[in-house]
């Protein structure tokens, strides 16, 4: 197991963490904040070490976004439950995430691979920083709606992005049999 894929190990194991922390009564926000920035962390260096170290591995490429996805589930259900995060904000998300994981399938069916491109990182850090700032802040129920109205209004505009590649400009969809060992797929 090389550096990359313990850190993603390290951030799986921060979900319970978080949980425990977040559920602890007299336990801050902060502290579950600081506990998801590490996990955030974690995924910014596993990234760019399996990049510039040549360290890209197929138990990488599948765990790496399970634990980003299950540590992205895990604070937004725990803002949900919590009554911090609003209802609506929970069903885009849901959709986003539904449609990526049928879209994922349906391109798999057709063996083309759509590379993340940067309207899906930068969904990436608006969500991350509307969480952080929701967990950190005591915010007014204005800033909190113009917070996660920028963040659902990305997610909405990613998707758009994607059926576009795939659609629209089917040249930067590529067969999954034509990428190598650079970070994407191979068969």
């Amino acid at each position: 197991m090389n550096i990359p894929n313990i850190l993603t190990v390290f951030r799986l194991c921060l979900i319970p963490v978080y949980i425990a922390v977040f559920a602890t009564e007299g336990s801050t926000k902060e502290l579950s904040a600081i506990i998801f920035i590490a996990a955030s962390v974690t995924d910014v260096l596993d990234g760019y070490i399996a990049r510039k170290y040549n360290m890209t591995t197929w138990v990488g490429q599948l765990l790496d976004p399970l634990a980003d996805k299950l540590m992205q589930l895990t604070v937004v259900i725990s803002l949900m439950i919590a009554k911090i995060l609003p209802i609506w904000f929970v069903a885009i998300l849901a959709v986003k995430e539904c449609l990526m994981i049928a879209g994922g399938i349906f391109l798999y069916s057709k063996k083309t691979y759509v590379k993340s491109n940067i309207l899906g990182k930068m969904n990436t850090v608006i969500l991350f920083l509307a969480m952080v700032i929701i967990l950190f802040a005591h915010t007014s129920d204005l800033t909190k709606l113009i917070v996660l109205s920028i963040s659902a209004a990305f997610n909405l505009i990613t998707i758009a992005s994607y059926l576009y590649i795939y659609f629209i400009k089917k040249d930067a969809a590529t067969s999954v049999t034509s990428q190598n060992n650079d970070g994407g797929l191979s068969k």
